[in-house]
């Protein structure tokens, strides 16, 4: 479980610096506000599945 928690953290940093740079360009870029929506998407997806393998492992060692 170490490696969702190293990504979780590394997340938090990231969704806050995706949404503060997604709010600042909305206004005047809204195809960079997209791009960095897309970013942050990108990593929540690959978040979801590492922590899909992770929570699997553990019910097939029976860690629950």
């Amino acid at each position: 479980m170490k490696t969702v928690k190293v990504m979780s953290l590394i997340g938090i940093v990231f969704f806050s610096l995706c949404l503060l740079f997604l709010l600042a360009c909305m206004e005047s870029d809204v195809e960079a506000a997209a791009g960095w929506g897309m970013f942050a998407t990108l990593y929540g997806i690959g978040f979801a599945i590492t922590a899909f393998v992770q929570a699997n492992k553990r019910v097939k060692a029976g860690v629950e």
